[in-house]
């Protein structure tokens, strides 16, 4: 009898793979891969879209049905997104693990800087992390030393980042310096502060001089200037490039000081590959340079090189305003909430002349110039707009919490796009609640298209009605219907007599609690132009990659995709044709009217054309898919 063998042929199958992974710094880690289908198979591990080479901590062991990388000894460079490919003749599979490192956090960023220097106490005042070690900096610790002991020691342990220091002697000198602690441990010491010596008690200023001195006479020195980008110089010729303040997904923050004059500016340094992403530079500078106004953070200067623009910009070293509000120094009270109302209002106003809209008002956007007054400023335009000759503009970018809902809806947008913003932020000022945040951006953009929200929680019992009024006016689903800056300025909570008005505390645990809670959902990304993220639907939607709950990613590593999308076109090209199958089909879905809705499916083998979807009743419901497409885009890149 004649036997007869078949062997099945079949594209690889990633059978087996790691979950996401927190691992403490310095621990080794192995992530393992189990891989079916016909042989040869070939694996590959990349990180951030370029292939992953062996090194002294990196091992990387390939057999027939399996793939292990080690990682002996994981630092902070160790973090991110890992790709296993795994290729035959027959296709490709893609899986990806999220690998987290966490530590105790970077000394505190810059020198301590102590202010308001009296008879025998001062303020001291400080950055907090470049790095919190992949967690929550939970307290800093203030250290002490003095000229006559001259020994370092604990002075307090204390949240915020600025502490009024009380019962100095003036025969003596003193120096300062802090640490950070999260649960993983207690950071090395920050530089240390100038030596500084307490004198004779200053006269204590009036209240009104006090303001005066700290929102006005301040605004006087800002330096107006209309930047053109340098080319033809380095950031480094012009200014010597200091400590890191801070980073994000554009880039990085560090302290300038100007060699000719010593004045202290913040550099924030983009990585531009693309003459896309330069150009959305070049506009944000260009639209800094028509925003010249006392609560508008300046652009003073700019560079471009080969894949790097640096803007200039004033330094405004008071922290975030409601980072600032929860300060244990801080009193928290309807007057200072209208302070902080009537500067937001006024620089919003200055934009709308422009006849720009920002599209990005939120508290992170929202900047105290010093740790002890209330004057603010607004920063960040990189998703501002040009309205006049724009015609219907519509836009699909913001944060969920804070966006209006004509840019969910994809509706023209106006002047009054940003009053939305301003409403919401001034509903958390009064009362430490969010007006349509949900347990997640789905919960939280069903709220803002709804635009349901109301005063009844006892946070409300203590705000006035003056206060409530100006919050219903801006909150109106309606644009037409809401208040402009002018009006806002004129509107009677914003024209009360501060000075003259009682000073009753306000609870600022709801506030802390809101901005525990926000600190840890992913609401605060702004999410790019459609545009500029197609490219990268693309590469996740046809990759067939494990779903993660990474944070998204950001335009620069598009352009860095560019490697592996011509390695993996490369493998493309040598597969055979496979007529394309569902391994995940489309499920039924029932949602609330006015809700996001969000369909996945699964698709293998080769794709000649563009994958469909063809909503039923096409013609009526064709304004319903294109609003749920771009809210399911929103939803997905957020």
């Amino acid at each position: 009898m004649q036997e007869f063998f078949f062997i099945a042929t079949a594209p690889p199958q990633i059978t087996q793979f790691p979950e996401d992974r927190k691992v403490r710094a310095g621990e080794s880690v192995e992530l393992f891969a189990k891989v079916v289908g016909t042989a040869p198979i070939t694996c590959t591990w990349m990180k951030f879209r370029k292939q992953i080479q062996e090194n002294e901590y990196i091992k990387i062991e390939n057999a027939e049905n399996s793939s292990k990388l080690t990682i002996s000894s994981t630092k902070q460079e160790h973090c991110g997104c890992y790709t296993l490919v795994a290729e035959n003749k027959l296709g490709s599979r893609q899986a990806q693990v999220n690998l987290t490192v966490v530590d105790k956090p970077d000394p505190p960023a810059g020198t301590p800087c102590a202010s308001d220097i009296r008879s025998s106490s001062l303020t001291l005042s400080w950055y907090g992390s470049s790095y919190d070690g992949g967690s929550a900096v939970q307290s800093y610790t203030v250290e002490i030393w003095n000229s006559v002991d001259k020994e370092w020691t604990d002075l307090t342990t204390c949240r915020s980042t600025s502490f009024n220091v009380q019962d100095l002697q003036a025969d003596r000198e003193y120096k300062f310096r802090v640490r950070a602690a999260n649960v993983y441990g207690i950071s090395e010491p920050s530089q240390e502060s100038e030596l500084v010596k307490v004198g004779e008690k200053q006269e204590e200023p009036k209240e009104d001089e006090a303001e005066l001195s700290d929102d006005e006479g301040k605004e006087t020195e800002v330096e107006y200037r209309t930047v053109t980008i340098n080319t033809e110089q380095k950031v480094s010729d012009v200014y010597n490039i200091e400590e890191r303040l801070g980073s994000g997904k554009f880039g990085q923050v560090f302290r300038l000081v100007e060699k000719k004059n010593g004045k202290v500016w913040a550099g924030k340094f983009f990585k531009a590959y693309s003459a896309k992403e330069k150009e959305n530079i070049r506009e944000e500078i260009s639209i800094m340079n028509c925003l010249h106004h006392p609560k508008l953070v300046q652009c003073v200067d700019a560079f471009e090189e080969k894949a790097n623009i640096v803007m200039v910009l004033e330094m405004v070293s008071g922290g975030e305003l409601f980072e600032r509000i929860i300060d244990e120094d801080f009193e928290l009270t309807e007057r200072e909430c209208i302070k902080y109302m009537k500067q937001i209002s006024e620089g919003v106003q200055y934009i709308h002349k422009q006849g720009i809209v920002h599209l990005d008002l939120k508290p992170e956007n929202i900047m105290c110039v010093n740790k002890t007054g209330t004057s603010i400023k607004l920063i960040d335009f990189g998703l501002a707009r040009r309205l006049e000759n724009s015609g219907d503009l519509k836009v699909l970018f913001g944060t969920p919490e804070f966006v209006a809902p004509e840019v969910i809806n994809y509706e023209p947008i106006g002047y009054e796009t940003d009053m939305w913003s301003i409403g919401v932020i001034c509903y958390i000022l009064v009362s430490g609640l969010s007006p349509f945040m949900g347990d997640n951006d789905n919960e939280t953009l069903a709220n803002v298209t709804s635009a349901t929200w109301d005063f009844d929680d006892e946070a409300f019992d203590e705000i006035s009605d003056d206060a409530k009024d100006f919050i219903s006016n801006l909150l109106k689903k309606d644009m037409k219907s809401r208040l402009n800056c002018t009006q806002c300025l004129q509107h009677p909570w914003l024209q009360k007599d501060t000075k003259n008005m009682e000073a009753k505390k306000l609870s600022k645990d709801r506030m802390k609690k809101y901005m525990a809670r926000r600190k840890w959902q992913k609401t605060g990304h702004a999410v790019r132009a459609i545009g500029r993220l197609s490219s990268m639907a693309m590469i996740s939607g046809m990759s067939g990659r494990k779903a993660s709950g990474s944070s998204p990613t950001s335009p620069i590593n598009a352009d860095k995709a560019e490697n592996e999308d011509a390695f993996l076109e490369e493998v493309a090209e040598e597969k055979p044709h496979v007529k394309p199958y569902f391994t995940k089909k489309i499920l039924d879905m029932e949602v609330v009217e006015g809700s996001a809705a969000r369909f996945d499916c699964k698709i293998e083998g080769t794709l000649n054309k563009c994958v469909s979807f063809f909503p039923s009743f096409l013609v009526s419901f064709l304004r319903w898919a294109v609003v749920s497409l771009f809210q399911f885009l929103l939803l997905y890149y957020c």
